[in-house]
């Protein structure tokens, strides 16, 4: 008999959530690349236009934190209706005539997916088995991942036909209508929550905790090297490993479809008996690897099995980073949002940096290559929870 704990309603739950992910990721990156249409339009330079990715990026991490509070404050189920509606705001694109306000929009839908990870880990765990929960973890970080790579790919062909700013706006229906989804269907779990409402300074000693500290140190890394290399590999590309910016753009999107086909299967690699621990070593010792190979491979072939490659381990890391606060035996799905959030604040804060730190670098030097080279070395940070968590020995 069914436990009524973890109900057949949860697949329905869970294929909202996975609609919602696609919509956050296919807005995540989309403007990018539609940044010459756009800087055409309101006459704007490369600087001003990259606003349209960092303003999203920095607000995500500045609101990581607070959305995982907001979920104790207004329940997961209204925090995610408030999520996807932020996320839905490209809809007022087409209606808007000034780039201020367009940047606003982005900051609304940062903020909106800022609230969006956290909640997404709460409402799979109050609703999903624990064996169950890395492989839905994964499921999710899939959409994420899907979203991002069909954003990108679809983007110039749509714009082509109906424009930048109509792209955006069919873009943004899809959070739209997951959030409609989410509203007439989804639900909070009763079994499953804590429904005290808790305050920052009883939440300081989860934030603060030896594990969470160690595991968002480990994120620097992995997300610097991803943020980094997605936004500069296809200008370097272009500029000494002569390709067009579409061939180049082509390559680098392997790096998110590929997450998109690894993530289940590494949630699915994490609910049996392999250590975090050595996933989380094998993640940061084997992604600078492919790093310089996505940097000095001598062949177009080398090129794509290293972004592959540079795909495939992130998926791992961040399967793995999304399930550990899971596991933690005092973390609870009234409590996994915030310490979620916690972990992945820093590792977001650093992302941020980095694209600014390869272009700024790039200009000191005269050359890619050093910059390359130390964000490629990033993910050494990984190494540190590896060694240094404390967590059950099957872990």
């Amino acid at each position: 008999m069914q436990n009524p704990q973890y109900s057949y309603y949860r697949w329905v739950i869970q294929s909202i959530l996975f609609l919602i992910q696609i919509g956050l990721g296919l807005n995540f990156m989309a403007p990018s690349p539609l940044f010459l249409s756009i800087m055409e339009n309101y006459d704007i330079n490369k600087g001003i236009v990259g606003l349209l990715i960092s303003s999203v990026t920095f607000v995500m991490a500045l609101f990581l934190l607070p959305g995982g509070f907001l979920i104790s404050k207004i329940s997961s189920k209204n925090a995610m209706i408030l999520s996807g509606s932020l996320m839905s705001s490209g809809l007022l694109l087409p209606f808007v005539d000034s780039f201020i306000i367009i940047i606003l929009l982005r900051i609304l839908f940062g903020i909106g997916a800022a609230i969006s990870i956290p909640t997404t880990s709460a409402i799979t765990m109050e609703w999903f088995k624990p064996k169950e929960l890395s492989i839905m973890n994964g499921i999710n970080e899939s959409g994420r991942a899907l979203g991002v790579s069909l954003g990108v790919l679809l983007a110039i062909p749509i714009a082509n036909g109906v424009g930048w700013n109509t792209t955006l706006f069919f873009y943004s229906m899809i959070p739209a209508f997951a959030t409609l989804c989410w509203t007439i269907g989804g639900r909070t779990s009763k079994n499953k929550v804590n429904k005290t409402h808790f305050s920052m300074r009883e939440n300081l000693p989860f934030i603060f905790n030896r594990n969470v500290l160690l595991l968002a140190l480990g994120t620097i890394g992995p997300l610097t090297l991803f943020v980094g290399y997605s936004a500069w590999l296809p200008t370097y590309y272009n500029e000494f490993k002569d390709m067009t910016l579409a061939e180049a753009g082509s390559i680098v999107s392997i790096i998110p479809l590929i997450n998109a086909i690894s993530n289940p299967i590494s949630g699915v690699i994490l609910s049996k008996f392999y250590s975090r621990k050595l996933l989380l070593i094998s993640s940061g010792t084997v992604l600078p690897l492919f790093a310089f190979g996505s940097v000095f491979g001598a062949s177009e072939i080398l090129l794509i099995i290293s972004v592959a490659g540079i795909g495939m381990f992130m998926s791992i890391f961040i399967v793995s980073i999304i399930t550990i606060p899971m596991e933690l035996p005092y973390v609870d799905a009234s409590k996994v949002g915030i310490v979620t959030a916690a972990i992945l604040t820093t590792g977001n804060f650093a992302s941020v940096v980095s694209p600014i730190f390869i272009g700024t670098f790039t200009d000191y030097t005269g050359s890619y290559i050093p910059a390359l080279i130390i964000i490629a070395l990033m993910p050494l940070t990984l190494v540190i929870p590896g060694c240094f968590l404390k967590i059950s020995k099957s872990q």
